[in-house]
């Protein structure tokens, strides 16, 4: 059965952005102390609606467009902030994402081909589907699951989305099929258009990510260093097995020849 994760991502960025350019009105005051009853209070009965909106702005009281405006404009920007601040994340997804459609285009053929189609199907997508895992695991830790990346997310995951139903199509004889060379065509496409947007965001100055505080540098640091150091210690210990391995086997040697002397 087909999933439709990334699709659930794009709609949760829609929604996000939805609520915040529908917040009700937030009545931001300037430095007069004025309420909105004063304002009601002090206006004729019969001023016009845009009277009162222009008292109101004049007293420093924001519109409902303003502070949606405002809303949208400060998500667009943290999104591209974050986005700016993953850089190389971002583009290493979109690499990770080319190699998997680069195996199947070489590989679907050869199934085909085959005189067990299914079963030399059946045996490359065994690997691919871990491989494709990964993919997937990276793709929720440089996006927050979805939830990050505004409008470029909304992008990103339909190029997800879209590889992910190419890989439910997935089939011994789908090289044959009329559409599967537009599929693979689409998917690169929504990448490269990505990969430009990327670029863009890179080259805007206006956009500064600031550096991670003191403590969350340390922290992150020290996490690095902890799973770098238990690397070190599981090749450490594999050595370890691996040289016992071979002074158990000499010894054996040794007592053999021993024997046979």
């Amino acid at each position: 059965m087909r999933t439709r994760r990334y699709a659930w991502a794009a709609a949760l960025v829609l929604s996000s952005l939805a609520v915040a350019c529908d917040k009700p009105r937030v009545e931001e005051k300037a430095a007069e102390k004025k309420s909105v009853f004063d304002l009601k209070q002090g206006s004729s009965s019969k001023a016009s609606q845009e009277e009162l909106e222009e008292a109101r702005r004049k007293a420093g009281f924001k519109s409902n467009e303003d502070v949606a405006a405002e809303a949208k404009a400060k998500y667009i920007l943290d999104s591209k902030l974050y986005i700016k601040g993953k850089l190389a994340d971002y583009r290493k997804l979109l690499d990770d994402v080319r190699k998997q459609l680069d195996e199947v285009e070489k590989a679907a053929p050869k199934w085909a081909k085959a005189k067990d189609g299914q079963a030399a199907f059946e045996a490359w997508n065994e690997k691919y589907k871990k491989d494709a895992s990964k993919v997937n695991k990276f793709y929720d830790e440089v996006t927050a699951k979805g939830s990050e990346g505004g409008d470029t997310q909304v992008s990103l995951a339909a190029a997800m989305q879209a590889w992910e139903d190419l890989r439910g199509d997935l089939a011994p004889d789908i090289s044959t099929k009329e559409g599967f060379a537009a599929a693979l065509t689409d998917i690169r496409g929504k990448l490269d258009a990505i990969g430009k947007t990327l670029d863009e965001i890179e080259k805007d100055e206006s956009l500064v990510v600031e550096a991670p505080a003191e403590g969350d540098a340390k922290a992150e640091g020290d996490a690095k260093a902890e799973g770098n150091g238990a690397k070190a210690d599981d090749a450490k210990g594999n050595a370890k097995d691996a040289k016992d391995e071979a002074k158990g086997k000499a010894k054996g040697k040794d007592d053999g020849d021993t024997k046979a002397g």
